[in-house]
């Protein structure tokens, strides 16, 4: 797909189609708080069924659009797709979402992941993946990765953020999820560590994050990949992209304690 241009990017934006808004969740988070994001600061937010984390020095009207790119993306995969347990349609619409954009994604095929032990947990085939997708230079992003996922281990069902990320990771014995990992590079690139995650189980798929099973009774695929991020592009989009998404945003986003 050719490179987006800030002119393709906002005739794509203003032109595609969103669900319409769910009148039986949609009130339920509307007095929540909008994120409060600061540049100096390790930050991470559910995302409807995604956990994205912005590392120290993203700056705050950035992850703003990081998170509602990802927002917008779902939102089209939703209605393009329907069934997220279609991890292969699903992650095709994704990130042709976030191509249109401005998001330079890495191609990236359906991986099975394989658990080396007879007892399987999420949070550990997380951590494998994530490991080898920043790769061993990077010990601080992937120690990042890991305080995220540790900060949703109390799943107090009472917050904003287990609320939304139940809600729509949660069916049945199939549950799919995402995971990203933003960060400033000194040099000035802007890069998105992304995981799409689809589990199916023998047993019903609770706290899926932390979910434990034996290795036979579980089926876990993912997608990882990086995407470069056309800055020019993002940061000319960000105030239509907000409008675009608002009337789903704190439905779907909602910002977890300081890591």
């Amino acid at each position: 797909m050719p490179t987006a241009s800030i002119e393709s990017a906002r005739t794509f934006l203003l032109d595609v189609k969103l669900p319409p808004v769910d009148p039986d969740t949609s009130p339920m988070l509307l007095d929540a708080e909008a994120p409060a994001f600061e540049a100096d600061k390790d930050q991470a937010v559910v995302v409807g069924s995604g956990v994205l984390t912005f590392a120290k020095g993203v700056p705050p009207e950035r992850r703003s659009a990081v998170a509602n790119s990802l927002l917008l993306a779902q939102l089209v995969a939703r209605r393009v797709v329907g069934d997220p347990s279609n991890v292969d349609a699903w992650y095709k619409e994704y990130v042709s979402v976030l191509a249109n954009i401005g998001w330079l994604v890495e191609t990236s095929t359906a991986t099975k992941y394989v658990e080396g032990t007879q007892n399987f947990e999420t949070h550990k085939a997380i951590m494998s993946v994530a490991a080898l997708l920043l790769g061993p230079g990077a010990p601080g992003a992937l120690a990042l990765v890991n305080t995220t996922l540790d900060a949703l281990a109390s799943m107090d069902d009472t917050k904003p953020w287990i609320t939304i990320f139940s809600r729509e990771t949660r069916a049945a014995n199939v549950s799919s999820f995402q995971v990203a990992l933003a960060e400033q590079s000194p040099d000035g690139h802007f890069v998105v560590s992304m995981m799409a995650f689809a589990l199916k189980a023998g047993s019903a798929v609770t706290q899926v994050l932390f979910f434990k099973a034996k290795k036979n009774d579980v089926e876990l695929t993912h997608y990882d990949s990086k995407a470069e991020i056309n800055l020019a592009v993002l940061d000319a989009l960000e105030p239509e992209l907000s409008n675009r998404v608002a009337q789903h945003s704190k439905s779907f986003i909602s910002q977890l304690p300081d890591l």
